[in-house]
This record gives C-alpha cells, sequence and structure tokens, in this order.
C-alpha cells in the first residue's frame, strides 16, 4: 500500500484518516508501529482510547466514510511511527467446539508521523507579529 509522511512539530494535533468501515460486530482498531527499538507496538481501540488514553488519543466519528479517524493531541517524539487502522470481528464457530477467533482486515494506507527537529525562535515570532 501507499505511505503518507506528515511532519508534526512537538504539540501539534493530528488526525488520521481511516477508510475501513464498521458495520455490526465489526470495530476499528488503530496500529502504530513505532521507529524506534524502545517504543512498543499499539494496538488501539475504541473502549481503550476512552479508557486508558483519552488525554492523547481520540476516536472521530468520520460519517461520510463510514469509520473513525484518530486524533492524537499533544504529538511529542514518542508518537513517530507508522500507524494504520483496521478492522477487528469477532468470529464464533460452532463446529464439533465452539471456537471464537479475531479476525482482522487492514487498510492499505499508512501514515508516518515525523517530528520536526527545527523549532522556530521566539524572537522571530515576536518580530513577525508585528510586521504584519
Amino acid at each position: 500500500g501507499s505511505v503518507l509522511e506528515v511532519t508534526a512539530r512537538p504539540g501539534d494535533n493530528i488526525a488520521l484518516y481511516c477508510d475501513c468501515k464498521v458495520s455490526s460486530g465489526v470495530y476499528i482498531v488503530w496500529i502504530r508501529n513505532c521507529s524506534h527499538e524502545n517504543q512498543p507496538s499499539l494496538v488501539l481501540r475504541g473502549s481503550d482510547v476512552y479508557r486508558l488514553y483519552s488525554l492523547h488519543f481520540e476516536f472521530v466519528k468520520n460519517d461520510s466514510s463510514d469509520s473513525y479517524d484518530l486524533l492524537i493531541k499533544n504529538v511529542s517524539n514518542a508518537d513517530e511511527g507508522l500507524y494504520y487502522c483496521g478492522t477487528e470481528e469477532l468470529k464464533v464457530e460452532n463446529n464439533r467446539y465452539i471456537t471464537s477467533t479475531f479476525v482482522y482486515r487492514y487498510s492499505s494506507m499508512t501514515t508516518r508521523i515525523i517530528l520536526s527537529k527545527q523549532q522556530v525562535p521566539v524572537m522571530y515570532l515576536h518580530i513577525f507579529s508585528f510586521q504584519s
């Protein structure tokens, strides 16, 4: 699939688009694979986001795509990495034994978040504001 690169500054808010659709019993998940080894991969589910990560991540309903985009608030170096969305569905089969498995389908789109190392000097901002 294609990779979209997004460069952000520390403290920015970033919205990532998901093209997977929700339906009855099918839920959106967001996965982050980090570019640095000391950060583990992260799987975000809607229930976890509201319970554990509500200050940093938010699932935003996108009615036009029938999906949930991911809003990352106050982005930092720890957020760098590859993000992609997918769907999670619990399948229950009743053959000889009742078994349940999670079935995942992933988007063909991946977004790479890169934090900008450059900061705009405060003096420049101050001078610029007087000129405008």
